[in-house]
């Protein structure tokens, strides 16, 4: 097979409980040849009251999940809003290829399965285009943890510094990446991430966020509770781990009978800290080269807490080796969709503790 770049979309639900993000790449799956463009999408109202709606049903297994008609009509709506997303995002754009990272609302990797809120089907039969979705599933049948899968991407971008360094991506939840001076590379997820904030803010203050870290930086961090917060069992758990929005949802009580702002303030630190602690616990070393990206760089007090936390090593914004890197999580989608098109691994045993460099994705091809 001749790899060559492909114009790539890729879609990321992760990235916030409220909205979706778009990118456009050029790209072999080996090296970025350009940033197009990118572009973030709220949800309608109706369908983040139903996404919140599912969540809060924490105890549904797996097969709940893929039987209950509420979760499916959910879950066929969400799909064209995005195939709508894509719609609007692609036009007048040279598109090769669609890949759609959902959002993963259940995680199990002992039983080899995860639950993200899209449907191929639905997608590919929108569009009238092949869609690659579902990009979990070979790393979970092959043993692995089938997160994070955006250490092939972090990867690329370890060449264009010096090593060692340490990748912090904070999405829905959070996770490290650190490469080493002679090629390793290790992964694991490692914390709450927004998710965790914004289920705070919107449930105290109907709120979708805590916007421009207002509520963190004004209100004042309860250290005893955060304490209490970093005893959760996975967190001490060693890596590889993989974590989803639903993981903290029993600790939520350890919130309450605070203000909305010393909630939000202890939420804040308690990510900070986690972050923190699993780079302590379970990496080789915490390096100088440090950069953080992903949904939680638009909340300062969350980046200052970290900063605060790695002190006197400087945490960068990921934009410093890229600056176009504006969507991490949908620009890693559509390098991992090439990644797939050219049968190249978007996860290895370091990074998921799958057997053996897997990649990922299942292709829905567009109807007849």
């Amino acid at each position: 097979m001749i790899i060559k770049s492909l114009n790539a979309l890729g879609v990321y639900g992760n990235a916030s409980l409220n909205s979706v993000d778009l990118a456009l790449i050029a790209t072999d799956g080996i090296d970025v040849q350009h940033y197009i463009k990118t572009q973030t999408v709220e949800y309608p109202e109706d369908l983040c009251a139903n996404i919140r709606t599912i969540l809060a049903h924490r105890s549904w297994s797996y097969t709940q999940l893929k039987t209950n008609p509420q979760v499916q009509l959910m879950r066929e709506k969400i799909s064209c809003f995005y195939a709508e997303c894509i719609q609007n995002f692609a036009s007048g754009e040279k598109v090769d290829c669609y890949g759609i990272d959902g959002l993963t609302i259940f995680s199990n990797p002992a039983e080899k399965c995860s639950y993200q809120l899209e449907d191929g089907r639905v997608l590919a039969d929108s569009l009238k285009q092949n869609i690659i979705t579902h990009f979990h599933r070979a790393d979970l049948l092959s043993g692995g943890q089938a997160s994070p899968l955006c250490a092939a991407f972090i990867n690329y971008l370890g060449q264009r510094t010096e090593k060692p360094a340490l990748f912090i991506i904070i999405d829905a939840t959070g996770s490290l990446t650190y490469l080493g001076h002679s090629g390793e590379i290790q992964a694991f997820d490692c914390a709450p991430g927004t998710a965790m904030i914004e289920d705070w803010t919107f449930r105290h203050a109907n709120m979708l966020t805590d916007y421009n870290g207002k509520l963190g930086i004004i209100g004042k961090a309860d250290m005893q509770i955060v304490s209490q917060l970093l005893r959760h069992k996975i967190l001490h758990k060693q890596p590889p781990k993989a974590l989803d929005v639903m993981c903290f949802s029993e600790k939520k009580e350890h919130l309450e009978g605070l203000s909305l702002e010393n909630g939000t303030a202890t939420a804040t630190a308690f990510i900070a800290e986690a972050v923190y602690q699993a780079a302590l616990d379970f990496l080789p070393k915490i390096p100088t080269n440090i950069f953080i990206g992903g949904e939680g760089c638009k909340n300062p007090t969350l980046l200052r807490f970290i900063k605060q936390n790695f002190a006197p090593r400087a945490v960068l914004p990921i934009t410093e080796i890229e600056p176009e890197l504006t969507a991490f999580g949908a620009q890693s989608t559509a390098f991992n969709t090439v990644r797939r098109i050219y049968g190249l691994p978007l996860t290895y045993p370091t990074t998921t503790g799958a057997f053996e460099p897997m990649s990922g994705g299942e292709i829905y091809e567009k109807s007849k």
